[in-house]
């Protein structure tokens, strides 16, 4: 059977006790090895803000899995987060057609890193942008004077 490699995302009910999120990596690790498939990375990013209500729910635990497996897995992995219920939304994509493990022990990359907290206020990037021009303007306007 060649293997492919997948990576996928979910987003896991934010109410649930701390061993519940536990649970549910054991429980998705368990059908991607019981396919015949392997964890590569397990991240969980933590709670964060969702872009818009699902189920009710503003805030969402994230969770991105890579792996490696046959594309008969997917089906049944999906399944699963379907008919889970602390699953708010789910996507899985596949990254490469072939999956070779010596070249993935080669590249040995860690975890992607979670994105910025939501609390945190970080202006947006074209403001940093609009403020440089802003300085530039005044700066000319100055020259301009003289």
């Amino acid at each position: 059977m060649q293997l492919r490699k997948y990576e996928s995302f979910f987003i896991v009910d934010p109410d649930l006790p701390e061993d519940a999120y536990q649970g549910v990596a054991q429980k998705f690790r368990g059908v991607v090895e019981s396919g015949g498939g392997s964890v590569l990375t397990y991240a969980p990013w933590g709670k964060k803000k969702l872009a818009y209500p699902v189920k009710k729910k503003s805030y969402g635990y994230y969770v991105l899995m890579e792996f490696a497996s046959g594309p008969d897995l997917i089906a049944e992995l999906e399944r699963t987060m379907r008919i889970d219920e602390r699953v708010l939304k789910f996507i899985t994509v596949k990254l490469d057609d072939e999956f070779d493990p010596e070249k993935e022990k080669e590249r040995a990359r860690p975890a992607p890193p979670p994105p910025a907290d939501d609390d945190e206020e970080t202006p947006p990037r074209f403001a940093a942008v609009r403020e440089d021009e802003e300085a530039e303007e005044e700066e000319e306007e100055g020259e301009d004077e003289e």
